[in-house]
């Protein structure tokens, strides 16, 4: 094989392949995506702003509501950290076990 024939073969995967991850990484940009599934924060500093506590959590604040990619979130409920993938529509959940959902 020419080294321009395996150059365009390196191309011919990697650009569907950058393309596939460009469009994933705009999706997640798309507040309406968001609305749509569920969100994991593993960070509060992922955050843009949160309200007054209204009370703790495993050592961690709850907050009454956060801000995320310009959303506000209220404070729904108590999920187990293992189940934090198990959201729905609108749901955000922060560690160590807070569920948010779109107000």
């Amino acid at each position: 094989m020419a080294p321009i024939e395996a150059a365009a073969l390196v191309l011919a995967f990697f650009v569907p392949f950058l393309w596939l991850v460009l469009r994933h990484f705009a999706r997640l940009e798309d507040p309406g995506y968001l609305r749509r599934h569920g969100v994991v924060i593993v960070s509060e500093r992922a955050l843009q702003a949160r309200s007054a506590p209204v009370g703790q959590f495993m050592g961690a604040p709850i907050w009454g509501s956060v801000t995320f990619k310009g959303m506000l979130y209220r404070f729904d409920r108590i999920q187990p950290a293992s189940r934090r993938e198990a959201l729905g529509p609108g749901e955000l959940f922060l560690d160590p076990g807070l569920v948010y959902v779109v107000s």
